[in-house]
């Protein structure tokens, strides 16, 4: 019987060369890939707690929650409007008050002493800033017993002749067209508060002090002006009118 065939020797798988790095190598790619390392693990969620239902007898629902906000929106949309108009009308009176102070004022006449010009009823604008009236102006200006509208006659340092009805400045005769047919302009006592003036006495004539101007009322039968009280000082007057108002079939200016 022939001996048994011994197995084959079992080889060794050669050993891989050592891969040497090179000396100008990035060391962190020196030798095998590194491994990779091992993903972590995905955290589980918790389980959220189920929800409590809501209970039955809930004390407020949605539609009374609506309701809610619609009735408080609508309050503060009252009050925002009530505030809106509170500060338009303040604004409003401050403006009126200012306006009347320093700029303009609305003047009621009273009486017939301007007629036919200003009937008692009418209504104008006077202008405050006008401090400088000229001849022929109409001006409103205070007096103890009220305001007054006449017509400016004559400027300081001028004099006022009266002579059978008639009125002169100077050597000048005043043309007055506004006056009614007729009208006479008479002087009954002496005017007070006038600088003397030459060739004249008594009722007859009358010299305007510096700083005052003469006026007198187009109706000069029934009007108390400069012929009763004398000239008024500039510092008196309110301002020029500057036009009339009402009624309001009569808007004009002057």
């Amino acid at each position: 019987m022939p001996p048994p065939i011994p197995p084959p020797a079992r080889r060794r798988a050669p050993r891989p060369a050592p891969v040497r790095a090179s000396r100008h190598a990035d060391p962190l790619l020196a030798g095998a890939p590194p491994s990779p390392a091992p993903a972590p693990p995905v955290p589980r969620r918790p389980r959220s707690a189920p929800r409590d239902p809501e209970p039955p007898d809930a004390p407020y629902d949605d539609d009374y929650l609506a309701d809610f906000d619609e009735d408080l929106q609508e309050t503060q949309s009252r009050w925002r409007t009530a505030v809106g108009w509170g500060l338009t009308v303040a604004i409003a009176i401050v403006l009126s008050l200012v306006i009347r102070s320093f700029v303009a004022h609305a003047f009621h006449v009273e009486s017939g002493s301007m007629e036919p010009t200003l009937t008692a009823g009418d209504r104008i604008l006077v202008n405050k800033l006008s401090s400088n009236p000229s001849r022929g102006d109409l001006v409103v200006f205070g007096r103890p017993d009220g305001d007054l509208v006449k017509r400016v006659i004559a400027l300081e340092g001028e004099s006022v002749i009266f002579v059978d009805g008639l009125v002169r400045i100077g050597e000048s005769w005043v043309r007055e067209p506004y006056l009614s047919a007729g009208t006479g302009t008479y002087v009954r006592s002496a005017i007070p508060n006038c600088d003397p003036t030459e060739g004249f006495t008594g009722d007859k004539a009358c010299t305007v002090p510096e700083g005052h101007v003469f006026v007198l009322g187009d109706n000069r039968g029934v009007s108390f002006d400069s012929r009763n009280f004398g000239p008024v000082a500039r510092e008196d007057l309110i301002g020029n009118a500057a036009f009339q108002f009402w009624p309001l079939g009569d808007l004009r200016r002057f």
